[in-house]
């Protein structure tokens, strides 16, 4: 059975304690997310169970990694009140129903396993045999209560509201911005970010179709009819409905693969496990820097860019220093659109860039954060007990660092392409095409006039900077410590005894080389969108950056990885 995506089992009545019980749902998968056959994806791990159990809205403090791996150890531990609510929730499904249902039976077995205990103690102190061994309660096979224990009456529906205020209204859940935020990267639902996209943007290409500013030209000087229409826009068409979208893309589907993947088992020491937080604890670790990334979309890029670049010159009919574009060309144009119409369509513009530019900056947050969990968990030689994990943290640390690569060289590219339409408009090129062509011959000698300036404020170069910084100081940032941590492995005894094998030695040079690709590519892009405008010919060099940014977002990094396991276990 599907409750909320997820794969729902009611709790067998069958007397069990709770290491039975518990055993049997984390190894059924209840409560696990199900696939399209309705089966859960896999079993329960400590891990992905605590990070489940901290993602309850109700849950404030989350829970301790180490106390979650308790319950699956075979001891004589119970579990507490607090932790049967979330428990009931995880296995509920988020249910009402299901997880009253989880709360009554869970409760009923930890009063089962306390009275055994209970038992085998007054077996004890009179001498007995105790019927009863609570190291076994962590075995599925283990049988059913004795015949002579005391008789447990199940917990009545009583019980249940419970579970549902540990579920909480709507109204009474508690708003974390961290959680919304990475949750909103859920790789499982990767187009719904870029389909928010897209329609709203749809909406923007549906209004300037409208107003008729889809393409429209206006003079900037004598003899020259610009073309600044809304479709001619690259930073409106190609940077945010093309490469954003794929920059979402590739961040769920990398955040999905490093929390549902390869972070359970790559965690394989209870030491390196008990000592890193939780995925969710982590995430609520850099709370401030999501609500800084909120309000710098919103009230900076929102509110005071459009003030600043479209409001005040709207209201002024000033067209003398701002940049003209699909929207400021009322001023020049007011039989094509009033300035009514620009103020609207130019709130609703900026309003769609606030948002954007949050998904963006998210993503690189999210970027960093995976990149410091994998650091912050490996970075410890000692934590690397044997030749597989080894293989497995220096094939996986390759894998992150390539689809960092990938979403960095898509942020850079949006930055460019903003970089580029600016530009574009502040030139006396009559449009895009001609003048990147123009620009192009002019550098080969076919032609002899070139393009100048017109004399407008490019605000969007400064804006279109900050994106290309703050992109390459997160790919930095994720290179350095993945590179640390996969360093460490290569320097530890058992990383040098398998360096020794001279395929192994190669293979590893490979993906070194593919490292430096990487980090020469960004390197080469950010060089690229310094140089937009600087001299005639740079459009020849960003036509072959496009060529090489196209080539890196395809490389197939998958084979020497496969390579490099062929060969460690050939060793």
């Amino acid at each position: 059975m599907i409750k909320n995506g997820k794969f729902f089992q009611s709790p067998p009545k069958s007397g069990e304690t709770f290491k039975e019980l518990f055993i049997h749902a984390t190894t059924a998968g209840v409560g696990r997310p199900a696939n399209k056959d309705g089966y859960p994806i896999g079993p329960w791990t400590p891990e992905l169970l605590a990070d489940a159990i901290s993602q309850i809205d109700a849950n404030r403090k989350g829970v301790d990694l180490r106390t979650v791996q308790l319950w699956f150890e075979n001891n004589k531990r119970g579990i507490g009140p607090t932790n049967i609510r979330w428990l009931a929730i995880v296995f509920g499904c988020a249910d009402p129903e299901g997880t009253s249902e989880w709360q009554v039976e869970l409760s009923a077995s930890q009063s089962r396993l306390k009275a055994r205990r209970k038992q085998k103690g007054k077996a004890e102190s009179r001498g007995e045999q105790p019927v009863f061994d609570a190291n076994q309660a962590a075995e599925p096979h283990t049988p059913a209560r004795p015949q002579n224990a005391p008789h447990i009456p199940k917990l009545d529906q009583a019980t249940a509201p419970e579970a549902l205020d540990a579920i909480g209204s709507p109204s009474r859940r508690r708003f974390n911005l961290a959680r919304q935020s990475e949750a909103l990267f859920n790789g499982r639902s990767s187009l719904n970010l870029p389909v928010a996209v897209w329609t709203t943007g749809g909406v923007l290409w549906f209004l300037a179709f409208i107003f008729g500013v889809h393409s429209v030209t206006y003079s900037p000087v004598d003899g020259l009819e610009k073309e600044v229409g809304f479709y001619w826009s690259l930073s409106w068409t190609v940077g945010e409905m093309a490469v954003l979208p794929l920059f979402l893309i590739l961040v769920s589907e990398l955040l999905t693969f490093w929390k549902e993947e390869r972070r359970p088992s790559l965690a394989v020491t209870k030491t390196s496990i008990s000592e890193s937080n939780s995925w969710a604890q982590k995430v609520e670790s850099f709370s401030f820097s999501y609500w800084a990334i909120f309000l710098i979309c919103f009230l900076i890029i929102f509110a005071l860019q459009w003030y600043g670049v479209y409001l005040r010159p709207l209201l002024e009919s000033n067209s003398e220093n701002p940049m003209v574009d699909w929207i400021l060309v009322s001023i020049s144009r007011p039989d094509v659109m009033s300035t009514s119409e620009a103020i609207f369509v130019s709130m609703l513009a900026f309003l769609f860039s606030g948002m954007i530019y949050w998904f963006y900056f998210i993503g690189l947050l999210l970027l960093y954060t995976l990149a410091n969990d994998f650091y912050r968990i490996f970075i410890n030689p000692e934590l690397q007990p044997n030749e597989i994990y080894q293989r497995k943290v220096r094939a996986n640390g390759t894998k992150i660092m390539t689809g960092v690569f990938r979403c960095v060289v898509l942020g850079i590219l949006l930055a460019t392409c903003i970089k580029v339409n600016a530009a574009y408009l502040i030139s006396d090129g009559e449009t895009m095409l001609d003048w990147l062509v123009g620009d192009a011959l002019t550098a080969l000698g076919v032609k002899s006039d070139g393009w100048s300036w017109l004399e407008q404020n490019p605000s969007p170069f400064f804006t279109s900077f900050l994106l290309t910084f703050i992109t390459c100081f997160v790919f930095f940032a994720c290179f350095a410590q993945i590179y640390w941590v996969l360093d460490g492995s290569a320097s530890s005894k058992e990383g040098q005894r398998l360096g020794e094998n001279s395929q192994v030695k190669w293979l590893v040079g490979q993906v070194k080389a593919l490292w430096f690709k990487m980090v020469s590519v960004v390197v080469l892009l950010a060089v690229n969108f310094m140089v937009v405008g600087k001299f005639y010919g740079f459009s020849i060099l960003l036509f072959g950056s496009v060529v090489i940014s196209a080539y890196g977002l395809l490389w197939r990094t998958r084979a020497p990885e496969e390579k490099l396991k062929q060969a460690s276990e050939f060793n």
